[in-house]
């Protein structure tokens, strides 16, 4: 199979599985926040440890898996000593954490089930440090329609466990105990599959090649574990400034349901990456066009999401996380850009500077503004990380022309905004007629994306091969 189709191919399958799988977290939430024995102080709960879980788990992350998928598309047939030199880095990186999350946990001012919750929920999320190690093989290999399969059975399969908890009236343990079983049999999927296909992985000690993963992992991974951070410390900041469960819920079901539409420019995004890496060595003004095209896409298809999460929003909070779409949506390229560029330690610094701003702004404005206060830190925040990449890469000789590129669908959706608004209460064929318009918006987005673009600027566009168009290998 050639490069250009396993890029549509891998675009094809991440998109059809972060539909799905976005939709079916989408539906995980949403039934816990909606059910009548769940209280907002118990959805609460769950939110800030799902939250603290997950910082503990992107800090032992650390870039490790990215490591391991370059080293291996580097040289496939060291795949069975990288895998295993790595499973074993994990385990032991992994007992660390549990050992201070654990002390941490102590001295936490919440009850015994909290702290139990915490700690389990830690196990469950650094199961998915396992398995990211194991799909790391996959992904090298760029067979991603195993490494989607395995989200999209994760995914349903914590949905059906928290249907059951709920039934069962399990509350915070029982969720925690889902999301343990279902990441543990994710990890145990991913490792099926690379000892059937690939190699057995035995775990293997390597102190020099454990330093060298390590040290190496650390400036590629310290900017997107950064950004991973800052999308769950809103939540962890504001239950340790409140200490009030309650709030956490209110500003964690929204969120949280914002937070879910991150699939969608994760998966567009990902196949960037080759067509980035390309252009960037081989033709720089080529990276340039694309960058732009990128940014003009990402761009387009945040808009009718952001119109629509604030048109049928009444309070501020969630006008403000659907404004900050559309920064979130562009801010998912830049990883993938910087790193074509070899260029890591910009992205890096800017992103230190985007988590501080926005850690300084949590703590300035929860005081006054309660659960507002995160939803104004992030959009305040995302936008000025956003425009920082956005400024370094102009710095790197590849402007964005942000007026030119900005205008119009910005216009298109406070038009959209408007119309929406006004038919708020309409009867449902008018709000499918609502539904139609965004159809048209997108067909419209696509339309502006072509006009004036070369033919074979155009060709080398991922989002065009999608559309049947397969342009020239670069």
């Amino acid at each position: 199979m050639k490069q250009s189709q396993r890029i549509v191919k891998n675009s094809i399958v991440g998109i059809a599985a972060g539909v799905i799988g976005g939709l079916v977290y989408l539906a995980t939430t949403v039934a816990i926040a909606r059910n009548a024995h769940v209280s907002i102080a118990e959805f609460g709960e769950y939110q800030w440890v799902l939250a603290f879980a997950m910082i503990a788990q992107l800090v032992a992350d650390s870039g490790l898996p990215r490591m391991m998928i370059r080293e291996i598309a580097k040289d496939p047939e060291c795949v069975g000593k990288i895998a295993g030199v790595a499973a074993a880095l994990i385990w032991v990186i992994s007992v660390v954490m549990c050992l201070l999350v654990g002390i941490v946990a102590l001295f936490l001012p919440y009850h015994a089930d909290v702290k139990i919750a915490l700690i389990l929920m830690t196990f469950a999320t650094l199961a998915t440090f396992h398995g990211a190690g194991y799909s790391a093989v996959l992904r090298a290999f760029e067979d991603n329609e195993l490494n989607y399969l395995g989200f999209i059975l994760q995914k349903i399969l914590l949905f059906a466990l928290i249907l059951i908890m709920l039934h069962f009236r399990t509350g915070l343990i029982g969720f925690v105990f889902a999301h343990l079983l279902s990441n543990v049999l994710l990890w145990n999927f991913y490792h099926i599959l690379v000892s059937r296909f690939y190699t057995k992985v035995k775990l293997q000690v390597d102190l020099p090649l454990w330093k060298e993963l390590f040290l190496t992992a650390l400036p590629m991974g310290g900017g997107v574990m950064l950004r991973q951070l800052a999308l769950n410390i809103d939540i962890f900041v504001l239950g340790i400034m409140t200490k009030n469960m309650t709030t956490v819920g209110l500003f964690g079901g929204p969120y949280r349901l914002s937070w879910s539409l991150r699939t969608i420019p994760q998966t567009l995004s990902l196949p960037l990456y080759p067509l980035y890496s390309r252009t960037a060595h081989f033709s720089p003004a080529r990276f340039g066009e694309v960058y732009r095209q990128s940014l003009k896409f990402f761009t387009l298809i945040s808009v009718p999401f952001a119109t629509f999460f604030m048109a049928w929003s009444k309070p501020l909070l969630t006008v403000l996380l659907g404004l900050g779409l559309i920064p979130f949506f562009i801010s998912t390229l830049f990883q993938y850009l910087f790193a074509a560029l070899d260029a890591q330690k910009s992205f890096f610094v800017s992103t230190v500077i985007g988590s501080a701003l926005r850690i300084i702004l949590l703590v300035t404005l929860i005081p006054k503004y309660n659960f507002v206060g995160p939803a104004v830190a992030f959009v305040f925040a995302e936008t000025v990380t956003v425009g920082m990449w956005i400024y370094q890469l102009q710095k790197l000789g590849y402007p964005a022309y942000l007026v030119n590129m900005l205008w119009r669908p910005i216009v298109a959706g406070a038009v959209m905004a408007l119309v929406l608004v006004s038919f708020l209460n309409s009867p449902l064929m008018w709000q499918s007629a609502f539904a139609a318009s965004l159809r048209r918006h997108l067909i419209r987005a696509e339309d502006l994306f072509n006009r004036g673009n070369p033919p074979r600027a155009r060709g080398n566009c991922i989002f065009f091969t999608l559309c049947g168009v397969l342009g020239e290998e670069t």
